[in-house]
């Protein structure tokens, strides 16, 4: 076995061990497929694995150019070759979807894309979506972020297996049909290479489909893929390995914190008399280190909303000043209508009548979330 079908096959065998339920035998799971080499060499590998199975290839026509419609067939030619494989074409009007939203080209497609791949997973019933990014797209998402400026959960990139609520990945687009109430998302190629993609499909044989906008310098990712990457390659050539490699070891520091942060928010909390409302004890909390009240914080913003919404770094810092050496009855307007009120011994935050939900607030995919399926 070649040094690049090893790898793949040593990924599957990974994701196996990590979501034993997710890909248990008899497991229906629904694949993103654009017909390049890295959905081409997951739907190969997954055919040819023989695990019990069963796999749904779905292709997302985005309607951007005047042969999506044919791209779109020798797509779902393609992944039928492969075995046999059931494949699902869903079209969707990125132009007019983005025109309601006035997003990015970018941002507007890859938000109808998720939704049209999860509402297949509702469709079919399906346990779960694989999407097949590789270690080179979890490369280029961190430096994505590290060039916008990002926390903990920028550098963390990608996860490997994540549940979602695919309400937030932006207005829904009705043709599609109902979503699934939660998204089980996994990358089992997250430590393959782009490398070992291509060689596994030139040695089995496959023919691609080339998307030319994927050279396209118009979009940062892009630029990042053929400028950036390349140029830091010149200092380090593991470049995509390292970062990616950094990337694993944040998420799991991310975890760690993150579990922290969930039991400090339970025992930091006091009783309030408001029903869209959050009280914590005062004294406690500023026993903390602020790197863990701007965790809970966060939480308590998710707890209102309903989802974690994305609060800007200067209101949550301006908060969290305010607590720090505030006194009673003042008060700070965080974004997305949430008043946070001193008090003598607590603090609350509280939502403020017509403040948005999760489900209603504008989801942040704007470049620095761009992803290839």
């Amino acid at each position: 076995m070649t040094a690049a079908r090893e790898q793949v096959r040593r990924a599957l065998r990974r994701a196996r061990l990590l979501a034993p339920d997710l890909f248990a035998p008899g497991s229906r799971l629904v694949v993103g497929f654009s017909g390049g080499q890295d959905s081409t060499c997951l739907l190969h590998a997954l055919a040819a694995d023989h695990g019990g199975l069963e796999v749904i290839a779905a292709h997302v026509d985005h309607a951007l150019r005047p042969d999506s419609a044919a791209s779109a067939e020798q797509a779902a030619a393609l992944a039928s070759s492969l075995g046999g494989i059931e494949v699902m074409i869903r079209r969707v009007d990125v132009a007019a979807y983005r025109r309601l939203r006035r997003w990015s080209v970018q941002q507007a497609a890859r938000a109808a894309r998720y939704q049209a791949l999860a509402a297949v997973v509702a469709e079919r019933q399906a346990a779960g979506l694989l999407i097949a990014h590789t270690a080179d797209d979890q490369a280029e998402t961190v430096l994505l972020h590290l060039l916008r400026g990002a926390g903990l959960a920028g550098l963390a990139g990608m996860q490997a297996d994540e549940t979602l609520d695919p309400h937030t990945f932006g207005p829904p687009l009705d043709e599609l049909g109902p979503l699934p109430a939660r998204l089980r998302l996994a990358r089992p190629l997250l430590r393959v290479s782009r490398q070992a993609t291509l060689a596994y499909c030139v040695e089995v044989g496959v023919a691609l489909v080339e998307d030319a906008s994927n050279q396209s310098r118009a979009y940062t990712r892009n630029r990042v893929r053929l400028d950036l990457l390349p140029a830091l390659e010149r200092y380090n050539p593991a470049i995509k390995t390292v970062l990616a490699r950094t990337a694993d070891l944040v998420a799991d520091d991310l975890a760690a914190l993150d579990a922290l942060a969930a039991h400090l928010h339970a025992e930091l909390g006091a009783p309030s008399d408001e029903a869209d409302a959050l009280a914590y004890r005062l004294a406690a909390w500023r026993g903390q280190p602020r790197a863990l009240q701007r965790r809970v914080l966060r939480l308590g913003l998710a707890h209102l909303l309903g989802g974690l919404a994305d609060v800007p770094d200067a209101p949550l810092e301006d908060a969290l000043d305010l607590v720090a050496s505030g006194q009673p009855e003042q008060a700070y307007h965080l974004p997305d209508g949430v008043e946070l009120r001193m008090g003598r011994a607590t603090f609350s935050v509280r939502r403020r009548h017509g403040a948005m939900t999760a489900a209603t607030l504008q989801p942040n995919i704007g470049e620095r979330d761009e992803t290839r399926v």
